[in-house]
């Protein structure tokens, strides 16, 4: 049984890269990372914890990544941005950088955008934003465990919040990579916990 979860202060949920490029296998640009979030089932999840989000009059942030057609301003200093950008992926405009339908953004949402980089703080709005809205607190969803989700939760610690993550609500490449990574490096960090135990939270 999971504990109880009490959240002090105001929380927002950010969802990371839930895009058709990344969660649709006919436009998949890193195919482990689909297989991996439909195996788990973490679309329906975050879905449960947006409405929640809304019903509280909570913020939901989306935060996507969107690379320009030439890939200028990228940086090609890791194989993953590397592979990418030799299948031309995640390119504005294409259906690959479009929100999955069944987590389609709602007016009252926030969608943040990242041209390069490879965590959800850098090059954009996301820090004013969160201070702006007065949260506190950071419930993290989407993908992936391998990179994004780690990151996102030292860029939050760093800048003051308290993490959150439901731990069902996220996927990486693999399941004993999203076991290790969860195991050695989330869970002595940040506030680990499963999407019912959030929107319990919430009550």
């Amino acid at each position: 049984m999971t504990a109880p979860l009490q959240l002090e202060g105001r929380s927002a949920l950010l969802i990371n890269e839930c895009q058709r490029g990344l969660l649709e296998p006919e436009h998949s640009v890193l195919p482990a990372i689909t297989r991996h979030a439909a195996q788990r089932q973490i679309v329906p999840r975050i879905a449960a914890l947006a409405d929640a989000f809304r019903r509280h009059h909570m913020p939901v942030i989306y935060i996507n990544v969107e690379h320009r057609p030439d890939f200028a301003g990228v940086s090609l200093n890791n194989p993953a941005v590397a592979y990418i950008r030799k299948r031309g992926g995640l390119v504005e405009g294409s259906p690959q950088v479009e929100i999955v339908g069944a987590l389609r953004p709602q007016d009252s949402d926030h969608i943040v955008r990242r041209y390069s980089g490879m965590t959800a703080f850098y090059g954009n709005h996301l820090e004013s934003l969160l201070h702006n809205l007065g949260c506190t607190n950071l419930v993290l969803a989407g993908v992936s465990t391998n990179a994004a989700v780690p990151g996102m939760m030292l860029g939050g610690l760093d800048r003051g919040y308290r993490i959150v993550i439901p731990e069902d609500a996220i996927a990486g490449s693999d399941q004993a990579t999203h076991d290790a990574i969860v195991t050695y490096m989330l869970s002595p960090l940040a506030a680990m916990t499963t999407a019912d135990t959030v929107i319990d939270s919430l009550q």
